[in-house]
């Protein structure tokens, strides 16, 4: 059994924060990059749905034309 001084004490407590700190800060980065993910995938999505909505503009823009030249759908 040995005894610890003071400094020995004080220094194993500090490599148990600095341990406890570098797992935290893993965890960190592992949801970061999750959210990174997730921020990838909803500007994709985000970009196809403009995409879609200008085709549907297209459309209805081409339908009111013709509605209004009196074509028969």
């Amino acid at each position: 059994m040995s005894v610890e001084t003071p400094i020995e004490f004080e220094l194993e407590q500090y490599k148990d924060r600095v341990d406890a700190m570098q797992i935290a800060n893993e965890l960190l980065r592992e949801e970061r990059d999750r959210y990174k993910d997730a921020s990838d995938s909803l500007h994709i999505e985000l970009e196809a749905c403009k995409q879609t909505l200008k085709q549907a503009e297209s459309v209805i823009s081409r339908l009111r034309n013709h509605i209004a030249q009196g074509v028969e759908l």
